[in-house]
């Protein structure tokens, strides 16, 4: 999903990050909900406080991008339990209090950190089905993307999420909202595929997606816990033949019920 190479240190003797955030270009920012401006604040003298002088909307967009990159690549290389604002500050290179003014909590920009993947990556996978075409291609460059995305970082910032979800039911809304639209996405590929082998109504493409998602999310859980990457690229490669299977048992059902019916 992402690009492979290491960003490049500011300071000498820092360790390496993961990779930054490399998503295709859709234009606009990304989708932030900056919190309302405060009410001025009177000092002790009775007077208002001053308020920071108000950015122009082009920087406010290039900060967000920054905080948001930023908060990816600690996110990526701690933890959920590990990161705090000040380390994304930091990294980011923007006061702490910017931070807490656009976002409120690190729930809420961690959040918004998966949701600004999330989106860019549905569509990315969106186009690629729009441009593929075939069941057979599409499977294949998916599973390209795949690995990409181990790689990235992107599902390990997933599945931190989700398991602090387990735990706290804002997030695990959040999250079932998004994996929800991926699932909506693979049940549609599936109806393309039994179209496109002529077996449609075979099996309801609800549960053929269900299979095909609880490969990928056991695949991911396994990677992550530290089993062997290839055998299961190898296993998700292997059920691209599953509706080819499917079309053949009902032509050996169709000849024996031919066969039955002539006897």
């Amino acid at each position: 999903m992402h690009v492979k190479s290491a960003l490049s240190p500011r300071g000498a003797g820092r360790r390496a990050h993961p990779p930054p955030i490399a998503l295709p270009d859709k234009g606009g920012p990304p989708q932030v909900h900056p919190r309302p401006r405060p009410m001025p604040v009177e000092s002790r003298h009775g007077k208002p406080r001053s308020q920071p002088r108000a950015r122009r909307d082009s920087d406010l967009l290039s900060t967000r991008d920054q905080i948001l990159d930023a908060a990816y690549r600690i996110f990526v290389e701690v933890g959920y339990n590990q990161i705090s604002m000040r380390k994304i500050a930091l990294e980011a290179g923007v006061n702490q209090s910017l931070l807490h003014y656009y976002y409120g909590s690190k729930e809420n920009l961690m959040l918004e950190v998966l949701q600004y993947l999330n989106t860019r990556l549905l569509d990315r996978q969106r186009a690629m089905y729009q441009e593929v075409r075939s069941f057979a291609a599409i499977w294949a460059t998916a599973l390209k993307y795949f690995k990409e995305d181990v790689q990235s970082g992107y599902v390990r910032a997933l599945w931190e999420l989700r398991a602090q979800g387990l735990s706290n039911p804002r997030i695990r809304q959040r999250l079932s909202e998004m994996i929800g639209q991926w699932r909506d996405l693979v049940v549609d590929l599936a109806k393309q595929a039994l179209t496109e082998y002529g077996i449609e109504g075979e099996v309801d493409p609800q549960i053929l997606g269900r299979i095909i998602a609880d490969l990928y999310w056991g695949a991911e859980v396994e990677i992550l816990a530290g089993e062997d990457p290839q055998l299961h690229i190898e296993a998700i490669r292997l059920l691209g033949n599953l509706f080819r299977w499917l079309a053949q048992d009902r032509r050996a059902r169709t000849r024996r019920e031919a066969r039955a019916g002539h006897s």
